[in-house]
C-alpha cells in the first residue's frame, strides 16, 4: 500500500514537471505555459468533482455510474485517505448492488489500524451490511454497527443498517424506533426514504399490524416511484 502511494505521488509529480515541457516543445513558450494551466486546472476539477458526483449518482441508484467513478476517484488518488475513500465507498456500491462477495474483498485489503474514526464508520457499518446480506450472524452485525453508532449516531445510514440488525435478533420495537428516528436529522434521499418504508412495513408485519404495514408500502411505493 505504502509502496503504491510513493509510486502514485511520483507519477503525479513527473506529469506536473513533464507537461509543461512537453507543451513548450510542441506550441512554444507562451502557449505552453497557457496549456499547462488548462491541464492542471481541468486535472483538479476531476479530482474536486468525481467524489461529489459518484456520490450523487448512488445517491439516486445509479449504481454502475457510481462504481465507474468511484474506480476512477481510486485510480486518481494522491494520498491514502482518498483511496481509502474511493474504496469504502465502492464497498457501498457493491453492497447495494447485492455483490456482497466482491465487497468484503474490497474491504478486506483496507488496513484497519490505519482508518481514522469517520472512515472507521463506513467501514465497519459496510461489515454488518455484508453479514446481514449474507445472512450470517444477527448478533455480530449488530455488535458491528453498534460500534459505528457509538462513534456516529447520526448518520442515517449507519442507522439503517443498525435497524435490519435489531429486525435480525428480533429486537423489533427497537428497530421500529430506530427507523422512526432516522428523520431527526431532516428528510431523507427519496431512495433512502423507500427503503426505510420497506423495513417499516415488515417491522409491522412482523408485529401483527397489517394495517400499519400495508400504509408503510404504500409511502415506499410513493418515495421509490
Amino acid at each position: 500500500m505504502a509502496a503504491r502511494h510513493v509510486a502514485r505521488t511520483a507519477a503525479w509529480s513527473i506529469a506536473c514537471v513533464a507537461t509543461p515541457i512537453a507543451l513548450r516543445s510542441a506550441l512554444g513558450r507562451p502557449w505552453g505555459a497557457i496549456g499547462f494551466a488548462i491541464v492542471l486546472v481541468a486535472t483538479l476539477a476531476l479530482v474536486l468533482w468525481l467524489p461529489r458526483s459518484a456520490h450523487s449518482a448512488f445517491t439516486a441508484g445509479a449504481i454502475g455510474r457510481a462504481l465507474r467513478r468511484y474506480r476512477l476517484c481510486r485510480a486518481l488518488a494522491f494520498t491514502a485517505r482518498r483511496e481509502r475513500a474511493a474504496e469504502l465507498s465502492r464497498s457501498a456500491c457493491l453492497l447495494d448492488a447485492n455483490r456482497g462477495a466482491d465487497a468484503e474483498a474490497v474491504l478486506a485489503t483496507l488496513d484497519v489500524n490505519a482508518l481514522d474514526p469517520s472512515e472507521r464508520v463506513v467501514y465497519l457499518n459496510n461489515r454488518a451490511w455484508a453479514a446481514l446480506d449474507a445472512e450470517r450472524d444477527p448478533h455480530a452485525a449488530l455488535a458491528l454497527v453498534d460500534d459505528a453508532t457509538a462513534l456516529r449516531p447520526d448518520v442515517p445510514a449507519v442507522q439503517h443498517t443498525r435497524a435490519r440488525a435489531l429486525l435480525a435478533v428480533g429486537r423489533v420495537d427497537d428497530a421500529i424506533s430506530v427507523l422512526d428516528a432516522m428523520h431527526a436529522g431532516g428528510e431523507l434521499p427519496p431512495r433512502l426514504e423507500a427503503i426505510r418504508c420497506r423495513d417499516l412495513a415488515t417491522a409491522w408485519e412482523r408485529k401483527g399490524q397489517p394495517a400499519y404495514a400495508d400504509d408503510y408500502r404504500d409511502r415506499a411505493r410513493l418515495h421509490a416511484s
